[in-house]
Formats: structure tokens, C-alpha cells, sequence
């Protein structure tokens, strides 16, 4: 009887702080974090969904400190004019950075590429990444890697698509690695995450937005 009731007591302490544990990353970020959105319209799809249900105004439902530089059609190259537009005060500990980048620069290429082809132009998003590292050494760089829209005539982009995606996560892996990965491909799957056949919907602004809140 001893025995069943410490059984009782350890099993009560293990949910508790078992709970205790799942609250605090559920709760995700706070009003104390700035979320800073750079890259293309995955992050700015405020021209393709009704006012009020973009990814910034999402996120804006759980906190005020959002600041979005993201620009519809933007390519790697562009990512460097919103880096200079970003303001230096924002280097700090409870700064959250998401970039967007790299699925314009494939679909302009209007197809497959071989490997060549794509570790240069990953080796270009990789070069921007160390330049905004060495701007904002204090903030937690967070990338998100590509999705496949689910209208079959981007088929011929999944091995691009592919290889960017790995290597996205494998040197993320590396020692010294800048970023954690935001998995977009497995998070937008379904038709209903899609308008103009490519860009975010509604539906997808919030999955969007609740994966970058939840991020720590």
C-alpha cells in the first residue's frame, strides 16, 4: 500500500510537471519578442487574401512587435535592400528573424535545375544569411524552406525543390549553423492553402503564422 501511494505521488509530480513543460513551449512567443519577417509573399501575401487575414495580421492576433519587410516577388538579391531597412535596435536576444527566399529565384529558372544550378543559387542565399548574421549578431535566425503548390503544373519543380529543401536542412546540421529550419513543405499540403495556384491563402497565413508564434 506504501508503494501504490509513492507510485501516486511520483506519477502526480511527472504529469504536473509534464503539462508545466508542454504550456510553456505551446505559449511560443511573447509581446516581449520581435518577430522581423524578410523575403517574398509567403510572408507578405497581404495582395492575395482579404484585409485583416494576411500572415502579419495573423500574427498581430497574439502580439504587437511584428515588423515586416517581406516584399511580394522578391528574390534572393532583393532580401538585401529589406536587411538595410531593418533597424539596428532590433539586434537583441528576443529578436526572431524569418526569411522567405529562394522560391522565386527557382521558378525564374522556369523549371529543373541540376546541381550545379542549385547549390550556387543556394550558396547565394547562404552568402545573405552570413550578411545579416554579422548585422544582427544577438537575433535567432529562423529559414523557412519551400513548399510544392498542389496544382500539378509545379510538378517539374519538386527535384529543384527537393535539393534546396536538403540542403536547407543539412546545414542547418553543421557545426556553427546560423538558423533552425521552419518547415513550410510539410505544414502547407492541402488545395486549400494555395490562391493563384502558388501563393498563400488565408487558410495558409494561418498555419504560417501559427508555426512562426510557436517558435523558441
Amino acid at each position: 500500500m506504501i508503494k501504490f501511494h509513492w507510485l501516486i505521488i511520483i506519477m502526480s509530480i511527472v504529469v504536473i510537471f509534464g503539462c508545466a513543460y508542454f504550456k510553456t513551449v505551446k505559449e511560443g512567443l511573447t509581446n516581449n519578442d520581435n518577430i522581423v519577417l524578410i523575403g517574398d509573399s509567403i510572408l507578405n501575401n497581404s495582395a492575395y487574401v482579404p484585409a485583416g487575414k494576411s500572415v502579419t495580421d495573423c500574427l498581430k492576433e497574439n502580439t504587437n512587435k511584428v515588423f515586416n519587410f517581406a516584399k511580394d516577388g522578391a528574390t534572393i538579391h532583393d532580401c538585401y535592400d529589406q536587411l538595410d531597412r531593418v533597424p539596428l535596435n532590433l539586434n537583441t536576444t528576443n529578436t526572431y528573424i524569418f526569411i522567405s527566399a529562394g522560391g522565386n529565384d527557382i521558378l525564374n529558372r522556369h523549371g529543373y535545375l541540376d546541381s550545379a544550378a542549385i547549390n550556387q543559387l543556394f550558396n547565394s542565399y547562404m552568402e545573405f544569411v552570413k550578411a545579416l548574421r554579422v548585422k544582427f549578431g544577438s537575433a535567432k535566425i529562423n529559414i523557412c524552406n519551400l513548399f510544392i503548390p498542389s496544382n500539378p503544373f509545379y510538378q517539374s519543380y519538386q527535384p529543384s525543390i527537393d535539393a534546396w529543401n536538403k540542403l536547407v536542412e543539412e546545414y542547418s546540421y553543421k557545426v556553427g549553423a546560423m538558423y533552425t529550419v521552419v518547415n513550410l513543405h510539410g505544414l502547407l499540403n492541402s488545395p486549400d492553402d494555395f490562391i493563384y495556384d502558388v501563393e498563400p491563402s488565408q487558410n495558409a497565413s494561418e498555419k504560417i503564422a501559427n508555426i512562426i508564434y510557436l517558435t523558441r
